[in-house]
C-alpha cells in the first residue's frame, strides 16, 4: 500500500469523501507549538479554521491502516476539509453479527495479524501509538472480563458528524458498519433464531459498536458556544477592526462595531441553545 494512496469513504454515495492518513510528528508539534508562542496565539487560530494545514503541519502522511488522524476532504463541488482523530476500543470479537463465543474461542492471532491482538488487555499502548480503551463505559470491560481466558480484538475506529467508521481488514479502508436491513435477513430467519432474544452479552456486545438505540443532542455550556462563536472569521476581523479605529481616535465608531458585534453574539448563542434545547 503507497503511502500517498486515497481512500475513498461512501463511496457513490451524498456524503462521498476522500481520506487521507498521517500520524503524529512530534518535532511538528514542537515547532507549530513555537510558532503559536511567537504569533501570540495567532497560528494556533489558523490552524483551527484550516484543517488542512492543521494536520500537514503536524503530522507525516502514512498508510490508513497505521493513521492517528485522518485527513477528509468532501468530493461535492464545495470540498470541504475535515479532520479525525483514529481511536482503538477493546472488543471480545470483531464483527457484531457473529456469535460472541466462535470469535472468543479461537486461538489469539499472532502479533503480526491484521488484527494484532494485545497481549494482555492492560497493554498500556500499541504499537503505532494509540492508546486502547475498551469502549465508552464499563458495559465493554465486564463484557472483555467475561472472555478473560481470550486476548480481546483492537478495533479501530474514527467518528466523523456522530457516524463511527471502523477498520476492515478486508477491505483495507474504513466503513460503517451494515445493519440488518443490509444484510437483508428475512423475518423468518429472525423468528427461528432470535424469538427469544438476545443475550445479555449479546446485547452488550452489539452495544459497543452501533451504541444505544437513541438519537442523543448534546446541549454544550453557554461558555463552549461563546468561544465556538469568537472564533469566527467575522468577529476576529471586527475585533481588528475595533483596534484599527482606536489607534485613529474614532472612539465612537469602534464602541459601535463592539456594540453590534456583542448584540449579535448574544442573539446567535439565544437561538442556538434555544435549538438545541428544543432538541433534547
Amino acid at each position: 500500500m503507497e503511502k500517498g494512496e486515497l481512500k475513498i469513504l461512501n463511496k457513490g454515495e451524498e456524503e462521498e469523501m476522500e481520506l487521507q492518513g498521517y500520524r503524529l510528528c512530534r518535532w511538528r508539534l514542537a515547532l507549530v507549538g513555537f510558532g503559536v508562542l511567537c504569533t501570540g496565539g495567532f497560528l494556533l487560530l489558523l490552524l483551527y479554521w484550516l484543517p488542512e494545514w492543521c494536520v500537514k503541519s503536524t503530522c507525516t502522511r502514512t498508510t490508513a491502516h497505521d493513521a492517528e488522524v485522518v485527513l477528509l476532504r468532501s468530493t461535492d463541488e464545495f470540498r470541504r476539509w475535515f479532520l479525525a482523530r483514529v481511536r482503538v476500543m477493546l472488543a471480545p470479537g470483531s464483527n457484531p453479527f457473529h456469535s460472541l463465543e466462535t470469535q472468543t474461542t479461537s486461538p489469539p492471532s499472532s502479533p503480526s495479524s491484521p488484527s494484532c491482538p494485545f497481549s494482555s488487555p492492560s497493554s498500556p499502548s500499541l504499537a503505532n501509538g494509540h492508546t486502547p480503551h475498551p469502549s465508552d463505559g464499563s458495559p465493554a470491560q465486564e463484557l472483555i472480563s467475561r472472555f478473560s481466558d481470550y486476548q480481546p480484538t483492537q478495533i479501530r475506529y474514527f467518528t466523523f458528524h456522530s457516524t463511527k467508521y471502523y477498520w476492515d481488514d478486508g477491505m483495507q479502508n474504513f466503513k460503517l458498519l451494515i445493519g440488518l436491513e443490509d444484510l437483508e435477513v428475512s423475518c423468518s430467519t429472525v423468528h427461528s433464531e432470535h424469538s427469544a432474544g438476545l443475550t445479555r452479552n449479546q446485547q452488550e456486545y452489539r452495544r459497543l459498536f452501533f451504541g444505544v438505540n437513541e438519537i442523543t443532542v448534546k446541549v454544550p455550556s453557554v461558555f463552549k458556544l461563546l468561544i465556538k462563536e469568537v472564533l469566527n472569521p467575522f468577529y476576529i476581523f471586527q475585533l481588528f477592526s475595533v483596534i484599527l479605529w482606536s489607534t485613529d481616535e474614532y472612539y465612537y465608531y469602534a464602541a459601535a462595531i463592539v456594540f453590534m458585534s456583542v448584540i449579535s453574539i448574544a442573539t446567535s448563542l439565544y437561538t442556538i441553545k434555544k435549538v438545541r434545547l428544543t432538541n433534547h
